[in-house]
């Protein structure tokens, strides 16, 4: 049984101190897909069977974005039929990859659309669910170029957002494309921008800490700390994640500007890297680490299936996420059907057995997954939704692994040549 009809059998009464969140990242909705052009021509030209709700050779169009944001408000944990979500969280990218057609006007085209689209899911939720934006790589121009402050992107997004942010959150976003806010009395949220620390980002390879981002983080976790507050981070670009994305100078002052405070973040959410996954950041053997978590791509393309998630977090044990749970459309179908069909992918509690989602039972899952073939199989399979097959091999399996246990290249590096 496939489609909003699985998803409606897990309503059930939600516990107190329970609630969730959503988390859509990397967009990237093809604002010129045309149906019935070819595929092999990027779905924009010629005669093809490029289908309604797109194809795995081109990037998704705006209907199913669409679809999921319509979709989303009638959603809920079976824990939580009776709540609605603390917030919606988008981790960045909304323009799609045009190569050689990117341009300024495209830029604020694509963010404005992203914006409305966020605004309409505010506006289904009634206006009662805040709405958090992150910039991504694909948010700027020249592609992939931010500096450390006063930027025209920083001014164009701190000037859409402003509906969605406080004012102190939009001063910092429009002065460095980061900010924090407090979601409430006992939960604060620092949006960070890593774009800083891309690797194709020239703006900043030559500073040390570019906007101050490092030293304003530790500011905003020692404030957190004491004013009692635990800390949600978000960002679009994570440290490690696949790999070859963060430039490798900037990863120990990142981890290091974390150090101690892993005990007050309870969470942190990435984009970027189109892959369902997750990592620990911090040091594993003083415990002193967090669970990093990686939402895939809202689009489709190289047999992946567009995907998001929701978070179950518990009031009770200081807003630590209890679950995830990753709902993909099955393109194949939705395409026959004509109409889009979502399904759930897994939970991460039923998938990996693991009594929570605490980064105390991510890191022993983990480590059962460096020799457990068949756990590692079924987080290869979940990297990209509901289209990846395929077993994963010894080097899968410790490619995999190394990732997740390893916050540096370093440690990765060595991780992979050991025996």
């Amino acid at each position: 049984m496939k489609g909003l009809i699985v998803i409606a059998l897990l309503c059930g009464l939600c516990a107190a101190e329970l609630g969730y969140f959503f988390h859509l990242s990397d967009t990237h909705m093809q604002s010129d897909y045309k149906i019935g052009s070819d595929p092999n021509k990027g779905c924009y030209e010629g005669k093809g069977d490029a289908k309604r709700f797109g194809d795995y050779k081109c990037r998704s169009p705006y209907v199913v974005e669409h679809s999921a944001v319509e979709l989303i408000p009638s959603l809920r944990p079976n824990e939580c039929a009776n709540k609605i979500p603390a917030f919606v969280l988008w981790t960045g990218d909304s323009v799609a990859m045009r190569g050689g057609k990117y341009s300024k006007d495209v830029i604020k085209y694509d963010l404005k659309n992203l914006t409305g689209v966020l605004k309409r899911l505010h506006t289904l939720f009634g206006g009662k669910v805040p709405v958090y934006p992150v910039l991504g790589n694909h948010d700027a121009y020249p592609q992939h170029q931010l500096p450390g402050k006063n930027y025209w992107v920083y001014d164009e997004v701190a000037s859409l957002w402003a509906q969605f942010l406080p004012a102190s959150a939009v001063k910092t976003l429009k002065e460095h494309g980061y900010y924090s806010l407090n979601i409430n009395s006992e939960l604060r949220l620092i949006s960070l921008n890593t774009v800083l620390y891309y690797v194709n980002n020239k703006m900043c390879t030559s500073e040390s800490d570019p906007g101050n981002q490092f030293e304003w983080l530790r500011k905003e976790l020692g404030e957190a700390k004491k004013a009692g507050q635990v800390v949600y981070i978000a960002g679009h670009i994570p440290v490690r994640g696949s790999g070859g994305c963060f430039h490798t100078k900037f990863e120990k002052p990142f981890l290091e500007a974390m150090k101690g405070y892993h005990n007050i973040i309870m969470g942190s959410f990435w984009g970027h890297c189109h892959k369902d996954t997750f990592q620990l950041y911090g040091n594993l053997t003083t415990g002193d680490f967090h669970v990093a978590h990686l939402a895939s791509t809202m689009v489709s393309g190289g047999e992946r299936d567009p995907s998001f998630r929701w978070y179950i977090f518990d009031t009770a044990k200081k807003y630590a996420i209890q679950d995830w749970t990753t709902l993909y459309m099955d393109l194949p179908t939705s395409n026959e059907k004509n109409k889009p069909m979502w399904n759930i992918l897994y939970s991460a509690k039923q998938a990996y057995g693991i009594p929570d989602a605490s980064a105390q039972s991510m890191h022993t899952m983990i480590k059962k997954m460096v020799t457990d073939n068949t756990l590692a199989t079924k987080a290869h399979k979940y990297l990209h939704g509901g289209a990846a097959t395929g077993s994963c091999d010894a080097t899968c399996q410790k490619q995999l692994t190394c990732v997740m246990l390893h916050d540096t290249t370093s440690g990765y590096e060595k991780c992979i040549k050991k025996k």
